[in-house]
Parts: structure tokens; C-alpha cells; sequence
């Protein structure tokens, strides 16, 4: 198993430091504001002169946010070591760490995983986050609606960052062309129809990938259905071929936005992967959306001093739901990573008190903030990137009951068919099978 630290020493203390100081600054700020600050203050539990070394295993190449937070966690324990290590191949690693003789003692889950027997060790080797009592952890600070609870109650994991689906707007060509950003479905094809005509071939840009642009046009739309007919979700989590209706009508709307042609899928196969190309792609300046999720967003910060474009004609930009109606604006509200405590682990108690740290608002909202993601505190705030989202409604994809291999299914249903390799028909026809 290959681990490694993702920074040199030197560069990591500058960088650390450098972050703690903002960090700290955003998290007095809100302290000052909120109207129960008080109840936010951290007061440790522990011996404060502990020596106790805590590892921390993750999936993360840089996970400076966390590093400032170990940071901050280290002024009310000084003497703490606490370890963040990047596993090679996480997915595969993860499995043989939590067995082994230098197991760590918190690592980050998914809830992908959870109808995935083969990581069903790694749930069952968690501390119970549910018995406050045994781990001194109050969940008050995390949204209810995004903990996960086995079938006997317990909680395995707790989510402290999260994502959405949508597309990233440059609201600047929005104000060039006279636009608003839009919040229906009518007013998306109007929009489109105006940039079409305005000389931009594919107004709507994504790579060209079943991840990269299923999920961000029609996963809202499809949860939004299956929340209108609950009892369908067993059997699609059974992957019944027959619950494959239950996909048609999301198909229905990719194969009517498809024929509209404002994704040009020519345009899409030029970007080369969904990350570091797309956005340096839309940073050119010439590309009016793109579909994304908030993975994809928070790595703008960092490379916008990579692009020259950029750099030289600076634009704004801001995160969107993709509105797939002309009703309300939805968007799927989802745990990005999850952290578990190793029960086993012989530095228990300290992994549960770094964690009882964490999962207060202030430390979860500058986590999100310093990591450009959403947060998974009930101050439901937003920077500015996401501050749209503020107008929408959120669907709780933990809520919903779907499982990581429905939404599998779905992806590639809507891929081929997006693609025109399969009817509507013939890909409900085929649900299971994908």
C-alpha cells in the first residue's frame, strides 16, 4: 500500500499557516454574526497535554481545508499529532488499511459504497456516531436529512463536505448579450436559442462522458420523480428490469433537450477530461455554461492564475441548477465526503474528539469554504459562487432511498440515448443491464 503526505514540510507549514490565518479570520467573522455563537465555542474534553497521534486517510492528492482545520484543532491540543494520509487507489487500499497493522483511525467513506458488499468492512468497523454518550459527538450541527442510518440505527459515517449537480455560468456574457441567468425550463431554451444566434455554436458545454454530463442535466429531474412515485425505489434498487419506466420520462427530456442542439456533442468531445481541461477551457472566456458539478467548481480558484485568459480578462462566474421545469428551481443536495471513525483504533477517544471538533459550524462552513464546496451544517450558507442555490430547493439525495447502482443504470440509459445509440424505449427496455 502506498501512502504518501501531499506536500513537501517546507511548503506545507508555509501553506498551512498561510490558510490558518484566513480560515481563522472567516471563522470569527462568523462566530461574531451567528445568533447562538455561544453554543459554537469548543471546549476540550480531553487531557490538553495529550501526545496521542491520529491518522487520518482519505482520497484527497491535497486536502489543505482539512490541514487547516488540524491546524485549528491543534491550539486547544498542542502536543496532538494528527496525520492526513493520500492513499494510492483509494478504493482498493482503503480495504486492506483498515485491517492492517498501522490501520488509521478516521478515513473517508462514500455513499456510493453503501450498496457495494465488497466495502461492507468498512462500515462495520465504524464507530457509532449516533451514541453521543459513548463518543461525546453532537450531530445538532450537521443537516438531518443528509445522515445516513443503517437498518439498526447506528451511523457509520457523517458527511462534512457536500456537492450538487448544475453548471458553472459566465455571467459576464450573460451581461454582454442582455441575459438573465435561467431558473425554468422555458427561459434555459430561450436563452440557449439567443446564444445560438449570437454566434455561440454549443451554449451549453460539457464533457463528453456519462459522469460528467448525465448527472448534471437530469439527476435532479429524476429524483424529482421518484420522490413523486416512492414506491417505485425498491424495486429499482433491485434493478427489477421492469422499473426501467420509471426512467422514461428523465430519458424523455434528455432526448428533447438533445434535439434542441444547444449541447453540441462534437464541441464536448474536444475537452479532454472533466476537470483541469474544462475549466480551463471555460476560463477562455467564450463558453456561456458548462455543465459541472461542485467537485468540478472547487478547483476554479486554484487555476485561475493558470490561465492567461483568465488572467487577463477576468470574468465572474457562478454555480447554477440546471432548471429541467418551468416550476420551482430544485437541486440535488448531496454528501461529498464522509468521514468514519475506525472503532478499533487504540487513539479512540482523541479520533472522536477531533471529530466532535469538526462537526461544529463554524469548522464544517470554513471546511466548505476553504475547500470550495458546499457545506453540511444547518447554516445553510454560501459563498458567493454558490449563492444561487439559496433561490432553489434542495432534494436530499440520502432522502430519496436510490442507490449508487440506480443512478449507474441511469447514466448510461441517458448517455446512449443523449448519443442516439438508443431509443427511449429500448433503454428502459434495458434497465439492469447497463
Amino acid at each position: 500500500m502506498k501512502t504518501k503526505r501531499y506536500a513537501e514540510a517546507a511548503k506545507k507549514i508555509q501553506m498551512r499557516t498561510a490558510i490558518t490565518f484566513v480560515v481563522t479570520l472567516v471563522s470569527t467573522l462568523v462566530a461574531c454574526s451567528g445568533k447562538d455563537s455561544k453554543s459554537h465555542v469548543f471546549k476540550p474534553k480531553l487531557d490538553v497535554n495529550s501526545t496521542d497521534k491520529i491518522v487520518i486517510a482519505g482520497n484527497y492528492a491535497n486536502f489543505e481545508a482539512l490541514e487547516a482545520e488540524i491546524d485549528r484543532f491543534n491550539t486547544y491540543y498542542p502536543n496532538v499529532e494528527i496525520v492526513y494520509n493520500f492513499l494510492d487507489n483509494y478504493n482498493a487500499a482503503i480495504q486492506t488499511a483498515i485491517f492492517g497493522s498501522e490501520s488509521p483511525d478516521i478515513y473517508t467513506t462514500f455513499q456510493w459504497m453503501l450498496d457495494k458488499e465488497k466495502y461492507s468492512p468498512l462500515f462495520e468497523n465504524a464507530e457509532d456516531m449516533s451514541d453521543e454518550k459513548k463518543t461525546g459527538i453532537s450531530l445538532g450541527s450537521i443537516s438531518k436529512s443528509l445522515l445516513y442510518h443503517q437498518d439498526n440505527g447506528k451511523i457509520p459515517m457523517i458527511p462534512v463536505l457536500c456537492y450538487s449537480h448544475g453548471m458553472i455560468v459566465n455571467e459576464d456574457l450573460f451581461k454582454k448579450h442582455g441575459l438573465e441567468i435561467p431558473t425554468t425550463y422555458s427561459k434555459l431554451i430561450e436563452v440557449c436559442s439567443k446564444l445560438k444566434d449570437a454566434g455561440y455554436k454549443s451554449p451549453i458545454l460539457s464533457h463528453d462522458s456519462s459522469l460528467a454530463m448525465i448527472p448534471q442535466l437530469i439527476q435532479t429531474h429524476f429524483c424529482r420523480e421518484m420522490k413523486k412515485n416512492p414506491d417505485g425505489v425498491a424495486s429499482l434498487n433491485a434493478l427489477d428490469p421492469s422499473a426501467g419506466e420509471y426512467m422514461r420520462s428523465s430519458l424523455e427530456w434528455i432526448e428533447k433537450f438533445r434535439d434542441t442542439g444547444f449541447i453540441d456533442l462534437d464541441e464536448c468531445k474536444k475537452l479532454k477530461n472533466n476537470y483541469n481541461d474544462v475549466i480551463l477551457t471555460f476560463f477562455e472566456g467564450n463558453v456561456p455554461m458548462v455543465l459541472v458539478d461542485a467537485t468540478v467548481v472547487s478547483g476554479t480558484k486554484k487555476r485561475e492564475p493558470l490561465s492567461e485568459a483568465f488572467t487577463a480578462r477576468p470574468f465572474k462566474y457562478s454555480f447554477h441548477p440546471v432548471p429541467t421545469t418551468d416550476d420551482a428551481l430544485f437541486f440535488v443536495n448531496a454528501s461529498s465526503v464522509e468521514f468514519s471513525v475506525n472503532k478499533n483504533s487504540p487513539n479512540l477517544d482523541m479520533a472522536n474528539e477531533f471529530m466532535r471538533f469538526l462537526t461544529r459550524v463554524p469548522e464544517l462552513n470554513n471546511l466548505a469554504r476553504t475547500k470550495g464546496l458546499i457545506t453540511s451544517s444547518t447554516d445553510y450558507s454560501f459563498d458567493e459562487v454558490y449563492s444561487a442555490l439559496k433561490k432553489a430547493k434542495p432534494i436530499y439525495l440520502n432522502e430519496t432511498g436510490l442507490t449508487d447502482n440506480v443512478f449507474i443504470q441511469l447514466r448510461n440509459a441517458a448517455f446512449k440515448v443523449m448519443h442516439g445509440e438508443m431509443s427511449v424505449d429500448e433503454a428502459v427496455k434495458n434497465f439492469g443491464n447497463f
